[in-house]
């Protein structure tokens, strides 16, 4: 027997959610992902530029993916495969300098630029907030008070503020409202040698990372609070030659990432709240915990 459509809502566009979507639908639901931004993909946003008639995808924001635990360590190789093969997604081994507080001793590469230009145009999107969650009587979920789904999926860090549960109590979900700021610098090369990825660069960078991009290298730093709010200006005249001589940059853009920040306790609060409900959390703290948690699901 076939089984009934659902109508299931996602909240934001990060690679693991539109992995969760596209199997949602893949089963016949009907899938509506929210995301009030412009440019989809979340932390992993991308800038579209043409370089030298050469069409680049330059990431924004500086992420890496890596296990957290002997688990996960085991696991990546399915989950590499099933990346490559399902989604599209470039995976690389990295051989170069990888300056992180992580034992594990291979370490890839992600790039999920391809796996959005195929995965887009295959979901439907709103640009609408999701502020408000109540689920009624009938199991159905609804939305900002006007919108009815069958389910929806949240993910750990997703701007909600009110979520009500028949009888219980409202529930306001706590959080921290954080703006990151990174910049991403074209070059055609960089003073680092050998250098791929290191965690804590200076006093006034982290998260620096460099790649290449067909005959291009692109670095993404995400920018200290002792330099937030800078001007680009400032920045090309004061910091840039940090990594690149000036005859050498090519563009150098800023950009911002807001994010709803939920500390362990918090995180712990949100999925009770809303445990046995049509309310359903999803782990995105981060990329590997997210994938290996629904690996039966996504039968990984």
């Amino acid at each position: 027997m076939k089984k009934k459509e659902k109508k299931i809502a996602i909240i934001s566009s990060s690679p693991l959610m539109i992995i969760l979507a596209l199997e949602l639908q893949s089963q016949g639901n009907k899938v509506v992902v929210f995301d009030k931004s412009t440019v989809k993909g979340g932390a992993w946003g991308w800038f579209n530029l043409n370089l030298n008639k050469r069409f680049l995808n330059v990431p924004k924001y500086t992420n890496i993916i890596h296990p957290y635990n002997e688990k996960e360590r085991r696991f990546i190789k399915k989950m590499n495969s099933y990346l490559k093969e399902k989604h599209k997604v470039k995976v690389d081994k990295v051989k170069k300098k990888f300056d992180i507080n992580y034992k594990y001793k291979d370490k890839f590469s992600y790039d999920f630029s391809k796996f959005y230009e195929n995965s887009l145009r295959k979901i439907k999107f709103s640009k609408s907030y999701i502020s408000k969650i109540e689920m009624l009587a009938d199991k159905k979920v609804r939305l900002n008070n006007k919108l009815l789904f069958d389910k929806i999926f949240i993910p750990s860090f997703s701007g909600i503020k009110e979520i009500k549960i028949l009888k219980k109590k409202i529930f306001y979900p706590e959080c921290r409202d954080i703006v990151s700021e990174h910049v991403s610098i074209i070059a055609k090369k960089f003073k680092l040698k050998n250098f791929y990825y290191s965690q804590f660069f200076d006093d006034c960078f982290d998260r620096v990372r460099i790649e290449k991009i067909n005959k291009f290298y692109n670095l993404t730093a995400r920018l200290d609070h002792s330099i937030k709010g800078i001007k680009i200006s400032k920045l090309k005249n004061t910091y840039v030659d940090r990594f690149a001589k000036k005859s050498d940059v090519i563009k150098v853009q800023l950009s911002k990432f807001h994010n709803y920040y939920r500390n362990k306790e918090q995180l712990k609060k949100l999925k009770n709240a809303i445990k046995g409900s049509s309310v359903k959390y999803i782990d995105t703290t981060q990329f590997m915990c997210g994938i290996y948690s629904l690996r039966k699901f996504l039968n990984v």
